[in-house]
């Protein structure tokens, strides 16, 4: 096109300056020249035009010599000047028109190798006949999407069928292993499982309530079967209403969800392996548990045997022994349960907890450690604190650790100095437990770093029980914060949402 413009300019030349030449017309032909600087914008660049505007500027002046000779008549002067302003004028404005297209052009260019290039899927849509087909329906009478979808359960796939594809880049067809456009466009409905069918309702909603962007995960289908774990995000340009232009980018979050999955697994495995851990360390206690009620069995069951062996048996403290056998039994086998919560792998069931029973219930596997350390138990738990919504089991490991935790940092204290407080009580929106000792506390350097995984002040510690018990209390939507006063001492408080089902 630059060579026909380029022929085009040099013709239309000619002949305006053989035209303004020869004739005798009392108009400013010269202006014609505008259309000829006009032209120079096709295959020339900013030099090129002020050159040709120079050379239409010539011609004029040399046409106004050759017909007017040395009479300076006031009109054809002022024709001249006319035309020569009209071109200097139009190159100006020429010359600025070039360099706004010339930085649209780039803006363009800058767009399709981001379009084209970037690392997300981009999808350019129509949703025009689907717009038309909800307005449609709004006129109707419907007040919603729900409204629609009660009506005609299939809609959803209705609505897929009416979002046209218009381009997209490289990166979906390698995303979802299409050859070209044409097959991807083809198949982008088969490609979204049913499964996907409420996020897109979803996206539905957005569009009839006017909103401009949305964004939710699913799952989709690759052309070659895969399922695809996607992060996808709408954009409606506010400035086309009939929503012609839509730009769906889709993000493949496949290996991301695995990776979270791994690590959560990671995870439950490193908090089994604290908790049996912990169960070892309180072995003692455990064992004093558990030979209590099992040796209130055997003197129950000996007083049982002397009272039937007597010449006239006594059934009445028969009964009685055999009751108290029974009571003593139900106990052990409550510690045994409890230690099998504790040491075992299964998936965290979240159940409503009171969480003043669980103090105590945990309080019965640590009850022997916090007396052979010589530790002067304060327990202070509020009445009518609402439940909380968790799993015991992962609950417990906190308290406990927390409350092992304690004990060991007071060992080097004096015996008549090492007091453990714990205290619930409500918070903002459920409950909160607070575990404080009277051991040495910790540095202000150390508290940024005292929840981070493998820091420990303890020569023998992993560093693993504080990271795990912030990670359980942060699953279940809680915090765990701690303090040390200048005085010493260390505090422990967690707080966690209440149950509002419970409520």
């Amino acid at each position: 096109m630059s060579r026909y413009s380029l022929i085009a300019a040099i013709v239309l030349a000619a002949a305006i300056f053989l035209f303004d030449t020869l004739t005798q017309f009392d108009v400013a032909i010269a202006v014609l020249y505008v259309a000829v600087v006009l032209l120079s914008l096709n295959f020339t660049g900013r030099r090129g035009t002020l050159a040709v505007a120079a050379i239409c500027i010539l011609l004029t002046l040399i046409s106004f010599v050759v017909t007017h000779g040395a009479g300076m008549e006031s009109g054809a002067v002022a024709r001249a000047l006319v035309s020569l302003a009209a071109i200097v004028i139009t190159t100006i404005l020429a010359l600025r028109l070039a360099a706004t297209i010339a930085i649209i052009g780039e803006s363009e260019r800058r767009y399709r190798t981001i379009f084209r290039s970037t690392g997300v899927a981009i999808l350019e849509m129509d949703f025009s006949a689907l717009k038309a087909r909800l307005d449609s329906m709004r006129s109707d009478g419907a007040r919603s999407i729900d409204d629609i979808v009660r009506d005609d359960p299939n809609f959803v796939r209705e609505a897929l069928g009416l979002m046209k594809l218009v381009n997209a880049n490289d990166t979906t067809f390698s995303t979802f292993k299409a050859p070209n456009l044409e097959a991807f466009r083809e198949r982008l409905p088969d490609l979204t499982p049913k499964e996907m069918e409420p996020s897109i309702l979803r996206m539905l909603d957005a569009i009839w309530n006017g909103r401009t962007n949305f964004e939710s995960e699913g799952v989709m289908e690759a052309i070659d079967g895969k399922r695809l774990n996607v992060l996808y995000t709408v954009a409606m340009p506010t400035d086309r209403r009939a929503l012609d232009v839509v730009l769906v980018s889709i993000m493949d979050v496949t290996a991301r969800l695995e990776a979270e999955n791994g690590l959560h697994q990671a995870q439950a495995e490193l908090a089994h392996v604290s908790r049996v851990a912990t169960l070892g360390e309180l072995t003692v206690s455990i064992a004093h548990e558990v030979n209590q009620p099992l040796a209130g069995v055997v003197t129950n069951g000996e007083a049982g045997l002397r009272w039937l062996r007597r010449p006239e048996p006594d059934l009445g403290e028969v009964s009685a022994s055999i009751e108290r056998m029974i009571a003593d039994a139900r106990r052990a086998s409550e510690v045994i349960k409890r230690l099998r919560a504790l040491s075992s792998k299964a998936t965290p069931q979240p159940t409503s907890v009171d969480i003043n029973e669980l103090v105590q219930d945990t309080l019965t596997l640590v009850q022997r450690e916090i007396a052979s350390q010589h530790v002067a138990l304060r327990l202070s738990l509020a009445d009518g604190l609402g439940r909380i919504s968790g799993d015991r089991v992962q609950l417990q490991q906190v308290i406990i650790n927390l409350i092992v935790n304690a004990i060991q940092a007071m060992g080097a204290m004096p015996v008549g100095y090492r007091q453990l407080a714990i205290l619930s009580r409500a918070g903002e929106d459920g409950v909160v437990l607070e575990i404080t000792d009277t051991g040495p506390g910790f540095e202000p350097a150390d508290e940024a770093r005292l929840f981070a995984a493998f820091f420990t002040t303890k020569p023998e510690g992993m560093g693993m029980g504080l990271s795990i018990c912030r990670s359980i209390v942060e699953a279940h939507g809680g915090r765990l914060r701690a303090s040390s006063p200048a005085s010493g001492g260390a505090s422990f408080e967690f707080s966690l949402p209440a149950d509002k089902e419970a409520a």
